[in-house]
């Protein structure tokens, strides 16, 4: 019983959410090509570069690249407000995420993108947050942000804050986002309802200005993930997919976006050279 009736509530909140009197949709017939870029972590130490860390002079030599060939970043903000019909899109519109939520975000990668003029979207995770917030530890090559530094990076204007869970991003018990083997739906709704409650209430309680966007840890979810994630007020969601995506045709809208992970080693002509298969690229 309690399970169909969490099933019946679920499904009313994504029906309102997606009915045509919630938004005003846009109506154009042509679709967006929308591809995405994901980094974790910026380090000036050689030794620490790998598939997940990359250079300062690496996302400086790709934001050059995306500028030179004509890309605009847009935020969680802008695409949010095209999708509901009060704004536009630029020609060749991208997105730039980073996930974890490393200090080296702040220190190393969000001067990079305000000399650029880009904007990104940095994934954050509660129980980090709190962990370095009660540490006190600062080092860009590190450190995670504290919940003051979210605050401030949030504040500054080159980077929105989302979640990335308040303490899912492991791949111990549960991959991520992912329901467990054997547990039930309710149990499952239950236990991702409250750590995203949990996130929310967190960032609120200490000043952290958020978008309604989440990152799927490891890009692991379940079939219920987008409809919990919406009945909690999320309306994007990125993945780990990586593909170029298609709007507003995808569906659910927004809800399951891919990325391209953006690993060291590779030109960045090379690397971009993935989103040439799209009409705008």
């Amino acid at each position: 019983m309690k399970k169909r009736v969490l099933t019946l509530l679920l499904t009313l909140t994504l029906s309102l959410a997606l009915s045509p009197q919630s938004r005003a949709v846009r109506t154009e017939a042509a679709p967006v090509f929308l591809p995405v870029v994901m980094y974790h972590h910026v380090s000036k130490n050689p030794k620490k570069w790998n598939d997940y860390v990359i250079s300062p002079e690496e996302l400086a030599a790709d934001l050059d690249y995306l500028a030179d060939q004509g890309w605009h970043s847009v935020s969680v903000k802008e695409l949010l407000d095209w999708y509901d019909g009060r704004g536009t899109l630029p020609e060749k519109p991208f997105m730039i995420t980073f996930d974890d939520g490393f200090e080296s975000t702040m220190a190393y990668a969000a001067p990079i993108l305000a000399s650029h003029g880009f904007q990104g979207v940095v994934a954050v995770i509660g129980s980090v947050c709190e962990k370095f917030s009660a540490c006190g530890e600062h080092d860009p090559e590190l450190s995670n942000l504290s919940w003051e530094d979210a605050a401030a990076l949030a504040e500054d204007g080159v980077f929105e804050v989302q979640c990335h869970t308040w303490d899912m991003h492991s791949l111990s018990g549960r991959r991520g986002c992912q329901q467990r083997r054997g547990e039930s739906d309710c149990d499952y709704a239950a236990h991702l309802a409250a750590d995203l409650a949990r996130f929310r209430s967190a960032c609120d309680s200490h000043g952290v200005r958020t978008v309604p966007a989440i990152a799927y840890p490891y890009g692991a979810y379940s079939p219920e993930t987008d409809q919990i994630a919406l009945a909690q007020g999320f309306r994007l969601a990125f993945t780990c997919e990586e593909q170029v995506n298609i709007l507003p045709d995808q569906p659910p809208p927004l809800l399951r976006l891919g990325r391209f992970n953006r690993p060291h080693g590779a030109g960045s002509a090379q690397f971009f050279s993935k989103w040439k298969e799209t009409p705008n690229g």
